[in-house]
């Protein structure tokens, strides 16, 4: 049985993490599994959306596999080999920010540890009432390494962050919420149907404007307004030629869908 599996549904492609007898805890062939689907749906240009969610009602995920985690260290692996194997884990979570088409997370049931921070790479994040948030990984004496230390504080601050790491504590989606972690709470069961609503919605807006809106927003966090101002008008000279703003335009004032492509 696969690792994860990939179905077209229209312009969107959904990702399932495919291991519910483990929570969907993550497998390196997992890993592999998803760069490849991710390159996959990035090179489609028919593609408009890509959805990340778990296979059952239980798990997004509940983060690495730790039998194959002990394996990997108990091989005694050199300090540039762990290193080596960390970068590529978090290059493949980076790819999801930088791919040029919105990621939608939908959550049902656990989501920690590296479950979470894969959740935090996506664009935006759907989940259920029930749904669990946490990175419990203080309680087996390390931290959140595929990026978790560094994006969680972007979204709830350093004090939120330390208490979440810190305490290792699972918090309910209320929190989550709360928070701004995640965009819309729903009733269990219904994450993967909302993720595709939305994703659908999002799909009838141009594509290059929302590839554009995607890399502004994200590399601003980093920049100053001055920079961040700089590389909006960059992405409106990219924009402003194209047939995509114009067919925008003329379908408005024909009043009439516009036609992207």
């Amino acid at each position: 049985m696969a690792d994860l599996l990939s179905t077209r549904d229209g312009e969107l492609v959904v990702l399932t993490l495919n291991r519910p007898d483990k929570r969907n805890a993550m497998s390196f062939e997992m890993f592999e599994a998803l760069d490849a689907a991710l390159e996959a749906a990035g090179n489609d240009d028919t593609v408009r959306a890509v959805i990340i969610t778990g296979a059952g009602d239980k798990a997004f995920s509940a983060g690495m596999d730790l039998s194959l985690l002990f394996e990997h260290l108990s091989s005694q692996p050199s300090g540039t080999r762990l290193r080596k194997v960390q970068r590529e884990l978090q290059d493949l979570f980076t790819s999801i920010e930088q791919l040029e088409k919105p990621v939608i997370a939908a959550i049902e049931g656990v989501c920690v540890g590296g479950g979470l921070e894969l959740a935090l790479a996506c664009d935006l994040r759907v989940a259920s009432s029930d749904a669990r948030f946490g990175f419990p990984e203080a309680k087996i004496g390390m931290l959140p390494d595929l990026g978790g230390t560094a994006r969680l504080p972007r979204f709830v601050g350093p004090a939120i962050a330390k208490e979440w790491i810190f305490t290792a504590r699972q918090y309910p989606s209320v929190r989550a919420l709360e928070l701004g972690l995640i965009n819309e709470l729903v009733v269990p069961g219904d994450a993967l149907l909302r993720a595709k609503h939305l994703a659908r919605e999002i799909a009838g807006n141009g594509p290059s404007a929302i590839a554009w809106a995607k890399k502004v927003i994200d590399r601003s966090t980093t920049m100053s307004l001055e920079d961040a101002l700089a590389l909006e008008q960059h992405a409106m000279s990219e924009i402003l030629p194209g047939p995509e703003l114009k067919e925008g335009v003329l379908a408005f004032l024909e009043k009439r869908p516009p036609k992207f492509r």
